[in-house]
């Protein structure tokens, strides 16, 4: 009798063996020296079909080696099919590590970003992560007078979703216990703003006329800005901004696209620059910049240092300080993407050390992204 007990164990412990295995297998690999802290793993929605074809977002799941399910989001990217699966794994130093992408029971994971247009607020559009957050500026703004295309930062000291509680008390220009807003932008690129670099000079545009969120989480936002008609040259530009935020990152992907753009026109994108001394970080061959403002003391606080980044991948054409700005420069290409992003010194970037660090580090790992394989279905 205690064999047979033994036996039908035995054969409980394969079957939950069995059951954590079950799905597609994908190796995950580090290729580099550098530790990969919870990043953003992606496998194309097209591949997966072409192992499993019976897979549907409703009840897709993912699981480590250990059989745990982990959060993961189904990207559609605006369109009306899925584009992408995601989730996020941490991987030490040239190290491995296998996940399962089956079917099941979704759990309802905490969302980690989120983002909205505020038309309560003159048409704001706030977006953020459990890090950090961001704003930029509408068309009912514009009709005030204030036009600005910058990034505002709102800095953080939790992990929590602020952006709806913080428009809700109206009360953010002051450090409650979790951040502020402290940023200004004006009429200036802001945290890391693009613009077309025509003859030596920033062509700005105006507020935003269109806002579509594409992805809304848990783990990925993705959102378009869209802008009407100006001047670059002889040319009338429309421009198109899709800004992309994941969990557990200080930057923003974005993707900029200028139709109707003159022939071999530059783009630059840059920091908004202080009066006060500031600490400045530029790496042509990286393609990277950094900023670490200096102590800023509104409404007679102590709010800390906001730092502020932004990489072009690939590498700059060049760097300079111009028109109260640090900006980076290159040759425009459809679409351009980069990248860029902020912390504070009271929210977890201790020092202006470890945000130049954080920055550079960055930059190598859009470099040397995860390698991503599906391997087999089991």
């Amino acid at each position: 009798m205690k064999r047979y007990f033994f036996f039908l164990a035995i054969l409980a412990v394969l079957a939950g063996c069995k059951e954590r295995t079950a799905g597609i297998l994908v190796l995950v690999s580090n290729p580099t020296e550098s530790v990969r802290d919870q990043e953003t793993v992606s496998v194309s929605w097209e591949a997966l079909l072409a192992v499993d074809s019976s897979i549907v977002p409703e009840t897709v799941v993912v699981k480590d080696a250990n059989g745990q399910e982990i959060p993961s989001q189904v990207v559609f990217r605006g369109m009306e099919k899925p584009q992408e699966l995601i989730f996020q794994a941490s991987l030490a130093a040239n190290a491995a590590a296998d996940f399962y992408i089956g079917k099941g029971i979704r759990s309802a994971y905490e969302p980690k970003v989120f983002g909205r247009l505020v038309p309560e607020r003159k048409d704001d559009f706030a977006w953020e992560n459990n890090k950090i957050a961001f704003r930029i500026y509408g068309p009912a703004l514009e009709a005030t007078g204030e036009i600005s295309n910058g990034i505002d930062v709102w800095v953080k000291s939790t992990d929590k979703l602020v952006v709806n509680a913080w428009y809700k008390t109206d009360d953010y220009h002051r450090d409650h216990g979790e951040g502020l807003d402290c940023y200004k932008v004006g009429r200036t690129l802001g945290a890391g703003a693009m613009a077309p670099y025509v003859n030596g000079q920033l062509v700005l545009g105006n507020n935003f006329t269109h806002s579509e969120v594409l992805d809304n989480g848990p783990l990925r936002l993705t959102f378009r800005l869209a802008y009407a008609p100006y001047k670059v040259g002889e040319n009338e530009v429309t421009e198109t901004r899709t800004f992309t935020l994941d969990a557990n990152t200080h930057f923003n992907q974005v993707e900029v696209t200028y139709e109707n753009a003159p022939a071999g026109m530059e783009v630059a994108a840059g920091i908004v620059l202080r009066e006060a001394p500031g600490e400045l970080m530029l790496d042509t061959v990286a393609g990277a910049i950094g900023y670490w403002e200096p102590q800023n003391n509104d409404n007679d606080m102590d709010n800390g240092h906001t730092a502020v980044g932004v990489i072009f991948p690939g590498g700059a054409t060049a760097m300079m300080e111009q028109d109260g700005h640090l900006l980076m420069t290159k040759a425009y290409s459809a679409p351009f993407v980069y990248y860029c992003g902020a912390g504070w010194s009271k929210g977890g970037v201790a020092s202006v050390g470890e945000w130049f660090k954080t920055v550079a580090q960055a930059a190598f790992h859009v470099k040397e992204p995860l390698e991503v394989k599906l391997v087999s279905k089991k």
